[in-house]
């Protein structure tokens, strides 16, 4: 086989293996490696993905001499909102490998050439949806966002005003608009929400035989909600709604479905009371959902506000990513977007603590591992077990903690 643009030679346990970016024309070539691994996923689910979303991702593969792809990760593009400005940040999706390869090292290959590649681009941080903490850790990825579900049977007697029906593609330039309003009464680390990402989505809900069920009083919408149907439950994911009577219409309608159960998920916290009241005995849980890994470590520290004069050197240590490593002196100003640069020196000098890309999400997005919120408390007692260091606390008390994250998207 040829030499290809990004290709790479790598060796693990004796096999010589190509690690190379796919053009949008090899896409396709993924799909039954997908179909091996992920065997649940429909094959009205997969027509969708490869015709809509990986038309506009990016796909490494490991591959054989053959050209047959052994192990990949897909990287989904987000518009997201995150410090100074919207920025495209990329939903690591579909890492998978043939499973008489797997324990070769092939997902650390495949997430430190992505990584690179996101770091040429400036990208603050990636995100993805875990199979499993354990997996992600080592790599730096740490937890960011626990999503609130509810789950219970709709209550007797509910009284909903407005209609509900099924949105079409017409429908996206308004939900987009409707989205933006209620999101935007709060500030989170979020995707921005625009006409083509709600014609995706009702694409997506149609390839899983559910919809995006809209409710509306007099032609204007009132709310919506992505709405499946598996086995009797009903799965409910991002509820948006302007008032309570507008969710009691949604779930009058739920009522007359075929469904025993609702599964509600990523519930904004103004709508949870009025969810609670809508259910006979609602079980709720909070459920670690995503992670987040530094990748450009000086636009991720530029993208948060000082809530004080300070200025202090951190000694990071990324095993993944070598350009972050050293020593940063970071300048906080009150009020002001942080200003972060590089030493030429080795160690900060002041200081032998080192810190790593996972502890500085940890101590910036403020996580609470046993809340699952964002907060700026806390902070100082363990990292992994360790003291946290004086220069780690003096950034993260000199800073505003990132806004809660609010990201429910599957792929």
């Amino acid at each position: 086989m040829p030499e290809l643009p990004g290709m790479r030679h790598i060796q693990r346990t004796g096999d010589m293996m190509r690690i190379r970016k796919l053009t949008k024309a090899e896409h396709g070539v993924t799909r039954i490696l997908w179909e091996e691994v992920f065997t649940e996923d429909e094959d009205a689910f997969l027509d969708y993905y490869y015709e809509v979303k990986a038309t506009e991702n990016t796909i490494y593969v490991i591959e054989d001499d053959a050209g047959d792809p052994l192990s990949m990760l897909q990287l989904n593009p987000y518009s997201v909102r995150f410090g100074k400005k919207d920025r495209t940040l990329h939903y690591i999706v579909a890492v998978a490998t043939r499973e008489k390869y797997r324990g070769r090292g092939y997902m650390r290959e495949l997430l430190e050439t992505s990584a690179s590649e996101m770091y040429r681009d400036g990208e603050p941080f990636t995100f993805l949806m875990p199979a499993a903490e354990a997996i992600y850790y080592p790599h730096g990825f740490r937890f960011v966002y626990r999503q609130r579900q509810i789950d219970g049977k709709v209550k007797d007697g509910l009284a909903g005003e407005g209609t509900v029906r099924p949105a079409t593609l017409s429908d996206c330039h308004a939900l987009a608009r409707f989205a933006e309003e209620v999101l935007s009464e709060t500030e989170w680390v979020r995707a921005v929400r625009t006409e083509e990402y709600y014609r995706t989505l009702v694409k997506e809900q149609q390839s899983e035989g559910g919809r995006i069920l809209v409710t509306e009083c007099k032609g204007q919408i009132r709310g919506f909600v992505l709405y499946g149907y598996w086995e009797g439950k009903a799965e409910l994911r991002e509820p948006l709604v302007y008032q309570e009577k507008d969710w009691q219409s949604l779930a009058v309608f739920l009522e007359k479905e075929p469904v025993d159960t609702l599964h509600i998920t990523g519930i904004l916290p103004r709508l949870e009371p009025w969810i609670e009241r809508s259910l006979a005995e609602p079980v709720k849980k909070d459920v670690p959902m995503i992670m987040a890994r530094i990748v450009h470590l000086g636009q991720f520290l530029e993208s948060f506000r000082a809530k004080a004069d300070f200025t202090v050197k951190i000694q990071v240590e990324d095993e993944r990513i070598p350009e972050n490593t050293g020593c940063w002196e970071v300048y906080g100003e009150n009020g002001a977007f942080l200003r972060a640069e590089k030493q030429e020196e080795t160690t900060s000098g002041d200081t032998d603590e080192k810190v790593t890309p996972g502890d500085l999400v940890t101590a910036l997005f403020g996580y609470d591992d046993k809340k699952g919120r964002n907060k700026n408390e806390e902070k100082d007692t363990e990292k992994d077990g360790r003291s946290v260091g004086t220069n780690l606390r003096i950034l993260a008390d000199g800073v505003v903690a990132a806004p809660p994250v609010f990201l429910n998207e599957i792929v």
